[in-house]
């Protein structure tokens, strides 16, 4: 194969390794593979590189790690994401710019820090290239909407609360070209309008088909999320929220994110008894 065959072939191999991260593939399973990528891609595809460096950073981040991934660059780019977004400010790069704050804006959300998100988000729509479809657009949408209408029952925000219908419409026409990649994702964000309405039954409803569809499809970091979703609102209504909040630990431990599960934990104030000291599997039912 050709250098320049090779390097084109580093494209395929980010993208998968993107999906693998989004989709909810097993984190240390995944954090091997793409350390391997990693110095393939220094050698032939730095722009790669630096995309698959992001991703490596919200591996580590929902790990609870610090791989540094930096090191392949042997300091010709810098020590963080900074260094990154200036350098792609500095070359147009306006695909890894959009890239860069879409991670920032995931590995907030994933960490809780939702006013953090909102910026990114807000900073990242703010350039022209942000309406290009990509991947992680389509999660952007979904957990934009979740913070929108977990916004809205906390300050009554009509802005927060379209954000969030808004959602629901984008993912519900994606879901009929899709319906086993987008419906655990459409049944929570239904279930978080219902909780905005202070529907309980439909919405406990709602959260029980996304955790249902979530389990069936081997998405564990969605039925976590549907979990610690149906938690933060039974808790306005108290009624099994604090079960919720364990089950949804136990989904982030097996799908290997220890670093959002301690957040969790720590947020929530469980203690031994609540989270069994107990080894994850690195399988968690995904079909073959």
């Amino acid at each position: 194969m050709k250098i320049g065959s090779f390097s084109a072939s580093m494209y395929p191999l980010c993208f998968c390794s993107r999906i693998a991260l989004l989709e909810g593939e097993n984190l240390t399973l995944l954090s091997q593979s793409v350390t391997l990528d990693l110095k393939m891609m220094a050698k032939y595809n730095r722009h790669c590189a630096k995309l698959v460096v992001l991703d490596m950073l919200m591996i580590d981040e929902l790990r609870g790690v610090d791989s540094k991934p930096f090191y392949i660059f042997k300091d010709s780019i810098g020590n963080d994401d900074k260094d990154i977004m200036n350098n792609a400010q500095m070359n147009h790069d306006y695909y890894l710019l959009v890239y860069s704050y879409q991670r920032r804006f995931i590995s907030a959300f994933w960490a809780g820090d939702y006013d953090s998100a909102e910026i990114y988000c807000r900073s990242m729509l703010s350039l022209p290239s942000a309406k290009a479809p990509t991947l992680q657009s389509i999660y952007t949408t979904f957990y934009r909407g979740l913070i929108g209408f977990l916004r809205h029952r906390e300050c009554q925000s009509e802005e927060q609360y379209g954000i969030g219908l808004d959602s629901i419409v984008k993912i519900e026409f994606w879901w009929q070209f899709s319906p086993t990649n987008f419906e655990s994702k459409l049944f929570l964000l239904k279930a978080e309008n219902e909780a905005s309405l202070l529907n309980v039954d439909k919405a406990r409803s709602l959260y029980e088909a996304s955790i249902k569809s979530a389990s069936d499809n081997g998405r564990i970091h969605e039925k976590g999320l549907a979990y610690e979703f149906m938690g933060n609102f039974l808790s306005s209504v108290p009624s099994g929220a604090r079960e919720c909040t364990k089950l949804a630990h136990s989904c982030y431990l097996q799908w290997g994110a220890f670093g959002k599960a301690a957040i969790l934990s720590m947020k929530h104030e469980l203690n031994e008894a609540d989270v069994p000291n107990t080894y994850p599997s690195l399988k968690h039912g995904r079909h073959e």
